[in-house]
């Protein structure tokens, strides 16, 4: 069974978003954004427990709306089919919502025993296609309705079939009757019933049907505490592999254990007579002795607990020896969140494995799997996901690091981002999540160019963006807003310019400068950038008088893609949402930036670059030197660039599928 939608209404900072799940996602985005309210709907959809929802929880404070979280699943194994029948829909997928609501009892014996009058009511359902007619639903089946559709009973008919005729019965049947012919009558006639879908709520006995069916989930967050994870309590992940391993002991083998500890205890207490250490026996004496100065007659004797094979195995301690041996909890934080990871994934493999060899899905949630690891180590952990998601599982994890995710991978990024709105006077956050997926990333490469048309799949879309991997540009994923450039000279340089000038710092707006390596990708990194909704300016030279055509071209393409005319610009081209030089940054700049040769030679001499080398770094040294005049100077130009480029806002898809769609729509 694989989770393959999501939906979340009223919880937290979600009133309500829809995800479309893979095997694989990376949630990103700001602080606050609502990444971990997406992990922690999977963790309630999974494990539903009161104690997980409170008034916080609701969105907005609003209790009087309910918390819903549906999901739908496919790929189900034949068992899970057979378990689910009647509650699967005519394709073969099992839609199931889990709601959170303020109010009374749902009346359902299979309700959590916790909830009482006025407290957290938890409700599961399912949904599949009802007949449209009334009468034919079975959860409108009463005794009291029946009564009011036999008053009409010739009435009882759609599309020509008479339901009465079907009942043949002179009186009103009983309510239970009445079911069984509904069904009856639907099964007869399924293809000229009209239906419809509809949520049935709280069946008998299907909460436990849904602990035995539904995806093993487990949440790793990003807040855990290694001494409590590695406890051996029959509650813990770790306790439970423990108490697992004791299943496992032959009769045999127990017995001679406890021969031991038998032999043990002999050597303790009085009971092993003559074995008994005779420090302890003379100590015990000595006490006694002491003891009847005051009561004659009083025997006192030192008894130690004998242990057992349940007592040894909920007392363990984890060492690690990297070097130097030592408890775990004293170990780095990094270490200690991979013993973590590592307890809890042996935990999912325990848990999701089956006597008959098949074994249960797993849902593994992480958030942000970064935390107090280095570089290297981050890349291990996408390596480790990368594993567990080819082994037929899924993994959805928050993250702010640049190395958890892959340009060319966009199809696995989920985009969290929050936004403020007035409602009832109130300023409340309300989160959104944008995503692209591949099919339409590849219905426009193929719409764009009409001879790709089928021969576009998955793997060759990663190879055409594998080149742009790149922890900076992966930085844009996480950007309020994106300048995309050529190349290292304005990455270097454009920061540097920006912090000189009023409100137009870049960091502390969240605006990545994203180099593409050339014009060649500009145009990629914006489609990816741009259909997850992040505001991008593009900046570019057009290099007027190119003898190179490919490079004249690619200039056009993304003037055109920004909807501008393709004509060379005169001079300076400045609009809201591209620029681009006419020559190149440096020939274009060179009369805006005072003692230029003078700046230049003293970056080549200070920094020890010959005269062919070192743009980039000859642009930051002027930058820097020219911006820390008083007052600072900043070129024209690139004022003007810059004003334009911290203001951009998102306009619209830059797909063209989506473009001749929406024409074609209008």
């Amino acid at each position: 069974m694989k989770l393959i939608q999501l939906r979340i209404q009223n919880f937290r900072s979600c009133q309500d978003i829809s995800l479309d799940v893979g095997s694989m996602h990376a949630l990103v985005g700001a602080n606050n954004a609502g990444k971990s309210t997406v992990l922690r709907a999977l963790d309630f959809l999974f494990n539903p427990s009161t104690r997980s929802i409170n008034e916080e929880s609701f969105w907005n404070k609003d209790t009087s709306q309910q918390i819903w979280v549906e999901a739908v699943f496919s790929e189900l194994t034949d068992k899970e089919k057979e378990a689910l029948s009647a509650c699967l829909k005519p394709d073969g997928t099992f839609h199931v919502a889990r709601s959170a609501k303020i109010g009374g009892r749902t009346g359902d014996s299979d309700s959590d025993p916790e909830q009482s009058e006025d407290k957290i009511v938890i409700g599961q359902h399912y949904k599949k296609p009802i007949p449209e007619p009334e009468w034919l639903q079975e959860g409108n089946i009463s005794g009291s309705n029946i009564k009011e559709w036999w008053k009409s009973k010739d009435l009882l008919t759609v599309a020509g079939c008479s339901f009465t005729d079907f009942l043949n019965s002179s009186k009103p049947p009983a309510v239970g009757d009445w079911k069984e012919k509904a069904r009856e009558f639907v099964e007869t006639n399924a293809d000229k019933i009209p239906m419809q879908d509809s949520w049935v709520d709280n069946p008998k006995g299907y909460a436990n049907v849904l602990k035995g069916m539904l995806p093993f989930f487990v949440l790793i967050p990003a807040v855990r505490d290694v001494t409590e994870e590695s406890k051996g309590t029959k509650s813990s992940p770790f306790g439970k592999l423990l108490y697992a391993i004791l299943d496992t002991v032959t009769e045999e083998k127990r017995t001679k254990i406890e021969g031991i500890l038998c032999e043990v205890a002999k050597q303790m207490n009085r009971a092993g007579g003559e074995e008994r250490i005779p420090l302890i026996a003379e100590t015990e004496k000595q006490l006694n002795t002491l003891l009847n100065d005051f009561f004659k007659g009083c025997d006192l004797e030192i008894e130690f607990e004998t242990p057992n094979l349940e007592n040894l195995l909920s007392t363990p301690k984890l060492y690690v020896d990297d070097g130097f041996r030592n408890a775990v909890e004293n170990k780095g934080h990094g270490l200690q969140r991979a013993i973590i990871f590592t307890i809890l994934r042996r935990y999912a493999e325990y848990m999701t494995s089956a006597p008959d060899g098949k074994r249960r899905n797993l849902v593994l949630a992480v958030e942000e799997p970064e935390l107090y690891m280095h570089p290297q180590a981050q890349r291990t952990i996408r390596r480790v996901f990368r594993k567990i998601v080819d082994g037929g599982d899924q993994v959805i994890f928050s993250t702010h690091s640049s190395l958890l995710i892959d340009v060319s991978y966009f199809d696995e990024i989920i985009r969290m981002e929050s936004g403020c709105e007035q409602i009832d006077c109130k300023r409340t956050t309300v989160s959104s999540a944008w995503q692209l997926p591949m099919a339409r990333m590849i219905e426009d490469l193929e719409t764009r160019i009409p001879r790709l048309k089928g021969h576009v799949t998955p793997e060759s879309m990663r190879d055409l963006y594998s080149h742009a991997y790149n922890p900076s540009r992966n930085e844009g994923f996480f950007a309020s807003k994106i300048i995309l450039v050529e190349g290292q000279t304005e990455e270097y340089s454009l920061p540097i310019y920006a912090d000189a000038l009023p409100n137009c710092a870049l960091d502390p707006q969240g605006i990545s400068v994203v180099e593409c390596g050339g014009k060649g990708a500009m145009d990629r990194l914006f489609r990816i950038f741009n259909e997850l909704h992040i505001p991008c300016y593009i900046l570019f030279d057009y290099d007027s008088g190119n003898s190179d055509k490919n490079i004249i071209d690619k200039s056009k393409k993304l003037l055109a893609m920004a909807g501008k005319s393709q004509d060379e610009p005169e001079g300076l081209f400045v609009e809201d949402t591209i620029a681009c030089f006419k020559n190149n940054w440096e020939s274009d700049l060179r009369s805006e930036i005072p003692d230029i040769d003078t700046l230049t030679g003293d970056a080549r001499r200070e920094l020890g670059l010959d005269s062919d080398s070192g743009k980039p770094l000859i642009a930051r040294y002027i930058a820097r030197k020219i911006t820390s005049c008083e007052p600072p100077i900043v070129p024209p130009s690139l004022k003007t660039i810059i004003e334009k480029a911290v203001t951009v806002s998102w306009k619209e898809s830059c797909l063209e599928c989506q473009t001749k769609a929406k024409a074609t729509k209008e």
